[in-house]
């Protein structure tokens, strides 16, 4: 996203990297079972890819430093920027150092939380891998696409994203649909008693490869948490599997772009319809569901 030929600050959900107290099963399922590609290993931290970026998803047992959510900036420029905006708004950020940029992979990195406590790495020139995406099942998944996450401070934590350039498009109730790029969202912030990461969202080529999966995981018994459905406000098809330790993966195609004539945010109501309009309704999933939403 680029008006009036200034370049923003943000551009990309580029990484999870998630804490888990079963790393080897969760590498399976993230691995076997959903279809990413796993990658050389460091630190402890198992890596995988879905797209040409070196790795989009890590998981290790590190409670102190392995749970964040990469936000690649535009330049070191824009991450300075958004420094001095969140430290001027009482966020703290704090420059990465030059072993915790080469764990994550990337050139520079400001660490910083927003209000609920959720680790968000701004981070500069992700790696890219010179090798082509290759996993070992073919579940159509072409990109990364986004995130769900958990909030505790909604009012704040809406405030820290619009410091960083997102825009909201829609709401369900408090539910907040985020862009930072065409796309219709990036991010989506539930309120939520609890804060973290709710699921990580991956693009498959189309309609299709979302039905090949839920029969997939189906046969092969693992948690669908809801979908196949849809979602009224950005036409997103989706599916949300569950695996070991609560860790949600969904696969998602068919969100809209938004077109360059800016437009006010709409509001949904908090009902199952709003949220799927194909009638699937979440299974176990607070922040996925209307009433305890």
């Amino acid at each position: 996203m680029k008006a009036n030929g200034i370049a923003p600050l943000v551009t990309s959900v580029c990484y999870v990297r998630h804490s888990v107290d079963e790393p080897q099963a969760c590498a399976r399922f993230v691995s076997n079972i959903f279809g990413l590609q796993q990658v050389a290993s460091r630190d402890g931290e198992l890596a995988f890819r879905s797209d040409d970026r070196f790795r989009t998803v890590s998981l290790s047992r590190d409670q102190d430093d392995g749970t964040s959510i990469g936000i690649e900036a535009w330049d070191d420029a824009a991450l300075q920027e958004i420094g001095e905006r969140l430290r001027a708004h009482g966020f703290s950020a704090r420059s990465a150092s030059p072993e915790e940029c080469q764990r994550r992979y990337v050139q520079s990195a400001l660490l910083t939380e927003d209000a609920s406590g959720n680790r968000i790495d701004l981070v500069t020139r992700p790696t890219r891998s010179g090798r082509r995406f290759f996993p070992p099942r073919d579940a159509g998944i072409v990109q990364f696409q986004g995130i769900g996450l958990c909030s505790i401070d909604h009012a704040r934590d809406l405030a820290f994203w619009r410091l960083l350039g997102a825009e909201v498009t829609d709401w369900v109730g408090d539910i907040a649909y985020l862009r930072i790029d065409r796309l219709h969202h990036r991010i989506a912030l539930y309120p939520s008693q609890r804060r973290g990461l709710l699921y990580a969202a991956f693009e498959v080529e189309a309609l299709d490869q979302i039905m090949q999966n839920s029969y997939f995981m189906e046969e092969n018994q693992m948690r669908i948490v809801q979908g196949p459905g849809r979602q009224p406000a950005s036409q997103q098809i989706f599916l949300h599997v569950e695996g070991p330790d609560g860790l949600i993966l969904s696969y998602v195609t068919g969100t809209a772009e938004i077109g360059d004539r800016p437009r006010p945010a709409r509001q949904f109501p908090l009902t199952a319809t709003s949220l799927c309009n194909w009638g699937s309704e979440s299974r176990g999933v607070p922040e996925l569901t209307p009433s305890a939403s």
